[in-house]
């Protein structure tokens, strides 16, 4: 996860601490979307080096 992903999750976490209802659910999504993309880069990476 590069610099800017961290954080860009660390500033929508300490949104996230503050909010409750639909607009908290939109900031879980994005979170979780950004570890999704770490997860996907990794694999990715992993089949490159194969």
């Amino acid at each position: 996860m590069t610099v800017e992903k961290q954080r860009e999750v660390i500033r929508l976490w300490n949104q996230l601490r503050k909010l409750e209802g639909p607009a908290a659910e939109e900031l879980r999504i994005q979170i979780l979307d950004c570890f999704s993309e770490k997860e996907f880069s990794e694999k990715d990476s992993a089949k490159r080096a194969a």
